[in-house]
């Protein structure tokens, strides 16, 4: 039947978006040279605001109902502000492809999550890809002394894709009302409140950084929070959930990549073979629902929050819409 034809998978925005998630694990690992984790999230939340705001002006950015409020803010500073502080903090001690593997936890502790909260029902294969996903970060974890980082900064991390996961939750009856890109923009807005008392500190290593390291805190607002976003729901308007979910499933693969090419740094054999238990798991978590026979209704310039950023959520909280077995972001990140 011609209304069950769908157009052509989008790859090219498909590899765009894991690419760019992707790329904040590295940028991060390069802005920590010159900024701390409170200024990169304050830098990076600024520069994402900032070029929404012209969405702003133009009304494409919906009021924000008094009923909401406090469930935004409890979106934005558990997305934005937690999982990035406990990102960056992590990730002094972590390499980027390790902490990519491990923020792809996200989505186990978001059925976790969805099943205590929501009283959601993950079923026999939700409930395996959750052990299953466990193990392979326990596994990363262990392997801390063969290249991967400190227990401590993988500790981090994990509770970075455990806030994560709660902001999928938080956000998910939002975009009953709400487009993703009117969450990006008042999550960005009040996870930066939190925040603002660290601007004069932000603003005095802005002046004593270079520009490289600078540059990674704007490719972390603008590429990949907002842009990141905009080739998500491109991927989300043309392609099943279960094709999507590639996307997730690709961006701790693009994270080693750009890790080892960018600044030299290969996990260890043990990190790598954890980091496959862990998509293995998340893999068999999103295998669970069937996929909707429609595509997923699009978000004008949005998705997922964070760099991460990363993992797919199978109806449990996913913060790009109400969309059985849609993958969610990682996380990032709020950024990735």
């Amino acid at each position: 039947m011609p209304g069950e034809r769908r157009a052509v998978t989008p790859w090219k925005f498909m590899a765009a978006t894991a690419l760019l998630w992707g790329s904040a694990f590295p940028a991060i690992r390069i802005a920590l040279e010159g900024y701390s984790p409170t200024a990169m999230a304050v830098g990076r939340l600024v520069f994402a605001l900032v070029l929404l705001l012209p969405c702003v002006f133009t009304g494409r950015i919906s009021r924000l109902r008094r009923g909401d409020l406090v469930r935004m803010a409890g979106f934005g500073v558990t997305g934005m502000t937690a999982y990035q502080l406990l990102l960056y903090a992590g990730e002094r001690h972590v390499e980027g492809g390790t902490a990519a593997m491990l923020v792809a936890t996200s989505p186990v502790f978001a059925t976790a999550l969805g099943m205590l909260v929501l009283r959601e029902r993950p079923g026999a294969w939700g409930v395996a890809g959750l052990v299953v996903a466990l193990s392979g970060a326990l596994v990363v974890a262990t392997a801390g002394g063969d290249g991967g980082g400190s227990y401590s900064g993988m500790a981090m991390i994990v509770l970075a894709a455990a806030a994560q996961a709660t902001s999928f939750i938080l956000q998910k009856p939002l975009l009953r009302r709400y487009s993703g890109m009117d969450c990006i923009f008042y999550g960005s807005l009040f996870g930066l409140v939190p925040l603002l008392v660290f601007t004069p500190d932000a603003a005095t290593q802005l002046i004593a950084a270079d520009w490289q390291q600078t540059a990674a805190v704007v490719w972390l607002g603008l590429a990949c929070t907002v842009l990141a976003f905009c080739t998500w729901s491109r991927v989300l308007a043309a392609a099943t959930a279960s094709t999507s979910s590639l996307v997730l499933y690709a961006v701790p693969v693009a994270a080693l990549a750009l890790d080892a090419a960018l600044l030299g740094a290969v996990p260890g054999l043990m990190s790598g073979v954890g980091g496959l238990i862990v998509l293995a798991g998340v893999a068999l978590a999103a295998f669970r629902r069937p996929a909707p026979p429609t595509p997923s209704r699009a978000v004008a310039c949005g998705g997922p929050p964070t760099d991460s950023r990363a993992g797919a959520v199978a109806d449990t909280g996913a913060d790009t819409g109400e969309r059985k077995a849609a993958p969610a972001g990682a996380r990032g990140s709020s950024g990735r």
